[in-house]
């Protein structure tokens, strides 16, 4: 239990905001993830009331293709958070430090700084398995945040375009070694690469009357709770709020909530698809010549994600040399050049 090890941690970061407490616990069996960036998520109890902790290391993100976190871009997060709770949007609430930072920042014991930020717990469930209702409640609350960021005055976020990264992956796939690789195998392997490129020349066209940039959170299925009659009741993730657009935040709902038989499945659903794109109301801020972006992006976010890439760069490094060992390594591509048909068939 790696929480025996961080309650010493846990315990400085709650007396940092100053926080007098008789007894500090950390909740068993709940959230004790340690993210891939080396954040730690824990549910503490703090004199019977539940919270949420988030620790997050000195060079979180430092290394990532998409985002990188700073003190100055973490607080405009947070206040972002306090913006979206006051127009109703069910943003989990954080706990004010006791000075007027967002959040509080503490050494340990071996000299490693840790940024901290404090909320209070919200109960609830998660439904990565969906139905129509909910496509179209994240459909709804999407377009929801979307326009409520419209009217945000501290607009101080950078924009975050997805290509950038998927470029930079592709160049990490092309300059692998193919020297050993049977040429069946490198064909498809090159046929994918195009695809890949293909794809990303058309999402790089933006069509900038139309994809102001909009400040959208993370409504990934992990970062959504629902209660029990189904209504959403809490979002729990502060930590990739950031300006995109529209275009490019949508490729991303349709991916996570046309899926149908839940987060591990390729399975995916064009009534969902449609749900989501109509309860957001997309006529009203999509044109039809941005559907080809839209069907691009899309395209990316599920069969060219840091997940496929990593995968991919693990079949190649177990077959080595080896020309027998590649069968791995087509069954891969051939998954994903599928899901890639049955992404962009949900939007015909």
């Amino acid at each position: 239990m790696h929480h025996r090890y961080d309650y010493p941690l846990i315990e400085q970061t709650v007396k940092s905001f100053g926080l007098v407490f008789h007894s500090l616990k950390v909740a068993p069996n709940t959230l004790t993830t340690h993210g891939k960036h080396g954040d730690k998520h824990y549910k503490i109890l703090i004199d019977g009331q539940s919270y949420s902790i988030r620790l997050l290391p000195e060079k979180r993100y430092a290394e990532s293709a998409l985002s990188r976190s700073t003190p100055d871009l973490l607080t405009e997060q947070l206040r972002y958070t306090d913006y979206l709770r006051a127009h109703d949007i069910p943003f989990m609430e954080r706990v004010q430090p006791i000075h007027e930072e967002l959040f509080t920042t503490i050494r340990d014991s071996t000299g490693q700084e840790w940024t901290c930020c404090l909320f209070h717990w919200l109960d609830g469930h998660h439904v990565t398995a969906n139905t129509m209702h909910s496509a179209a409640q994240i459909g709804t609350l999407a377009r929801q945040v979307h326009d409520l960021s419209r009217n945000y005055q501290a607009f101080h976020f950078p924009y975050v375009d997805h290509t950038i990264a998927y470029q930079r992956w592709f160049h990490d796939l092309q300059e692998l070694s193919f020297s050993s690789m049977p040429e069946s195998v490198r064909d498809s392997f090159q046929d994918y690469l195009s695809l890949a490129q293909q794809h990303i020349d058309v999402a790089r066209h933006r069509n900038h009357s139309f994809t102001q940039p909009v400040i959208s959170t993370d409504l990934n299925s992990l970062n959504v709770l629902w209660d029990t009659t189904q209504q959403i009741v809490g979002i729990v993730d502060h930590e990739h709020i950031g300006a995109t657009d529209r275009v490019q935040d949508l490729a991303w709902l349709i991916k996570w909530y046309t899926r149908t038989e839940g987060i591990d499945s390729h399975e995916v659903s064009g009534h969902l698809a449609k749900t989501v794109l109509a309860h957001y109301n997309s006529p009203t801020v999509l044109v039809p010549d941005e559907n080809p972006r839209l069907a691009a992006l899309l395209w990316l976010s599920g069969c060219f994600n840091l997940h496929f890439v990593e995968q991919t760069k693990h079949f190649l490094q177990e077959a080595g040399q080896d020309s027998e060992q590649y069968n791995p390594l087509q069954l891969h591509l051939e998954t994903y050049r599928l899901r890639g048909e049955q992404l962009t068939g949900l939007l015909s």
